[in-house]
C-alpha cells in the first residue's frame, strides 16, 4: 500500500471515529441535519443558483429601503457548499489578485441554532477594531490560510477591496478543524487588502 493510500485510510478512520462520538449521531445523520438547516435558512430567501454571467451581483444598495431580504443569495459552487449575499461589492477597480494578503473581519453564527429560533452567540473578530485574520488569496498550502477553509475565499474571486458579504458555508468548505462536526455557519465578513 503506498503512502498516499495509507494517509487516506487513516484520515477516513479518524473521520469515522470523530463522527461516531457526536451524541451517538452518525456522520450521515449530521450531514442530513446540516442539509435541513441550510434548506430551512434559504427557504424564505431569494436564491439564484448561478453566478451572474457579467459577475455583477445585486447588492444591498440596489434594493429599496436597504432590505436585506430583497438581496439574493448566490450559489457559488456546484455542490451548494457556499452561498453569498452581497451587501457591498467593494471597489471593483481594486479587485483581489491571487497572492494578495487580505485582512478579514467577521462574525459567524451557528446556522443550526439560527434556524431553530435560538439566538446563538456570534464568534469572530468583527467587534475588535484591531483584531484581523489575515489570509493569502488563492493559497492552497499555507496553513494560516487553509485553516479557514475554501469557502471564505469565494467572494474575492468576484468582488473588490473592502467588500462586505454574508456567506453561508457548509462544513465541507469551512474551517478545516471543524469539518467532522458538520456544522454550517452564516458568516458576516468584510475583506480588506493589507497595505
Amino acid at each position: 500500500m503506498n503512502k498516499l493510500a495509507r494517509i487516506f485510510l487513516f484520515l477516513t478512520a479518524a473521520l469515522f471515529l470523530l463522527s461516531s462520538c457526536n451524541d451517538g449521531k452518525s456522520y450521515a445523520d449530521l450531514l442530513k441535519e446540516e442539509d435541513r438547516a441550510v434548506k430551512a435558512f434559504l427557504a424564505n430567501k431569494i436564491v439564484i443558483n448561478e453566478i451572474p454571467a457579467d459577475s455583477v451581483f445585486i447588492t444591498l444598495q440596489d434594493v429599496p429601503d436597504n432590505d436585506t431580504l430583497a438581496v439574493p443569495y448566490y450559489k457559488l459552487d456546484s455542490d451548494g457548499n457556499v452561498y453569498m449575499q452581497v451587501l457591498e461589492a467593494g471597489d471593483l477597480d481594486d479587485c483581489f489578485e491571487k497572492g494578495d494578503d487580505v485582512n478579514l473581519r467577521f462574525l459567524r453564527y451557528d446556522l443550526k441554532a439560527l434556524v431553530n429560533g435560538e439566538n446563538p452567540t456570534p464568534m469572530g473578530n468583527a467587534n475588535s477594531p484591531i483584531d484581523y485574520v489575515t489570509i493569502r488569496f488563492g493559497e492552497t498550502t499555507l496553513s494560516s490560510t487553509t485553516q479557514y477553509g475554501t469557502g471564505i475565499q469565494y467572494p474575492m474571486y468576484f468582488l473588490g477591496n473592502e467588500c462586505h458579504v454574508n456567506l453561508l458555508i457548509r462544513a465541507k468548505a469551512g474551517f478545516t478543524s471543524e469539518t467532522s462536526t458538520v456544522m454550517p455557519y452564516l458568516y458576516n465578513i468584510r475583506y480588506f487588502k493589507t497595505k
